[in-house]
């Protein structure tokens, strides 16, 4: 009876671990079969042992033939285009704010020398009322003796450029008259501020200094010129004190820079008695109306050049750049070229970066040395009063 009893434990034994077996191992092959099937080690090493997510991402070449391979212009496109969207996006303001063009950028000019008369000739002055007025002091006029004679090497063509409508912004006129070439000339505004100072400043520059000569405006109701202008309705009397007043702040000026207005058969009387006015006073007249008719009146003995390119209205990068073209091809066919500009300061950096292009003043001896044989812009500033002709 023991003996059965034993062998029926012993049967229940082994069925129990049999059973326990077949669990086992069916739960082994179940756990087995939901593990994902992996190609290869570089995607089995992805993933952990009790499929978590991946812990590395792992690019693999594409071997399918038929896919377009990408162009490295391409790449590059898109990385600076991401790394573009990636800053901060400017608003428009703050991007015209940071492409203004600033006279800061133009530095400091070297080589400048002052001129001979900083502060006015007491011989060349008169007082008139209130005025002290230029005046010829024998065969010395002021036009000369203010002025500053520059020598040119042969095969060069002279290049006079005068900056108008100069001092009202004073800030700005003191970075031009830093940072450009002591050959500009400057024109003052009859209405900017403390005129005299800004003269005397101009000229320890180096620069030729002038005043503007005011027509009436074409445009009276949009834009007058002002008190200080010639006006159509006010008697020559007038007129003639209003010139006295420009000029009579007893600063060294040389003469005057006639700008765009009405000059016709309507003021004509006036006009030509007021240039008289300046070539009794010894001064010079450039021409900067953009007519021809101021040029064709007779004013005897009057020290006078007509401008060839007024830089007075479109002051676009383009447009500047086209005027500066013409001025070189007026320069090779005349032997010189004369512009009148104002004092913008994308204008002001568009004629510094010219002046930096041309070739330098070379003696046959030294292109010799230096294997020159072309000129490639043979271009020289010069002092506006070194063009005029009495």
């Amino acid at each position: 009876m023991l003996k059965r009893l034993f062998a029926i434990k012993y049967l229940l034994l082994i069925g129990l671990l049999t059973i326990g077996g077949l669990i086992f191992l069916g739960y082994f092959s179940a756990n087995k079969k939901s593990e994902p099937k992996y190609r290869s080690k570089i995607e089995q090493i992805m993933y952990d042992t009790k499929n978590k997510s991946p812990k590395y991402v792992i690019t693999l070449p594409d071997r399918n033939p038929k896919t377009k391979k990408a162009e490295p212009e391409k790449i590059v496109a898109e990385v600076d285009k991401n790394k573009t969207e990636k800053k901060e996006k400017l608003t428009p303001l703050q991007e015209a704010m940071q492409n203004l063009p600033h006279l800061g950028a133009l530095g400091k000019a070297t080589n400048k020398l002052p001129l001979n008369y900083i502060e006015p000739d007491s011989n060349l002055v008169e007082n008139v009322g209130k005025f002290f007025l230029p005046k010829i002091d024998g065969t010395k006029k002021p036009w000369e003796a203010y002025g500053k004679k520059v020598d040119v090497m042969p095969r060069f063509f002279k290049v006079a450029v005068v900056v108008k409508n100069y001092g009202v912004n004073q800030a700005n006129a003191a970075l031009i008259a830093d940072g450009l070439p002591d050959e500009v000339s400057f024109s003052f505004s009859p209405y900017a501020l403390n005129i005299k100072d800004q003269v005397v400043y101009a000229r320890n520059m180096g620069h030729e200094t002038y005043m503007d000569f005011l027509l009436p405006s074409k445009d009276y109701l949009k834009s007058d010129s002002g008190p200080l202008s010639m006006s159509l309705t006010a008697s020559l009397e007038e007129n003639k004190n209003r010139l006295y007043q420009v000029l009579g702040g007893n600063f060294a000026i040389g003469g005057m820079i006639v700008s765009q207005g009405i000059a016709d058969e309507s003021n004509v009387e006036q006009l030509s008695k007021l240039l008289t006015e300046l070539q009794a006073r010894g001064l010079l007249m450039v021409d900067a109306s953009g007519e021809d008719f101021i040029n064709n009146m007779k004013i005897d003995n009057l020290a006078r050049v007509k401008a060839d390119i007024l830089i007075e209205d479109d002051f676009s990068k383009d447009s500047v750049a086209n005027k500066l073209a013409e001025a070189e091809n007026i320069a090779r066919e005349t032997g010189k070229v004369i512009i009148v500009t104002e004092p913008k300061p994308s204008v002001i950096l568009a004629l510094n970066g010219w002046f930096k292009s041309f070739s330098p003043q070379l003696s046959y001896e030294q292109m010799k040395e230096q294997n020159i044989t072309e000129i490639e812009k043979p271009f020289a500033l010069v002092p506006i009063s070194n063009l005029v002709v009495e």
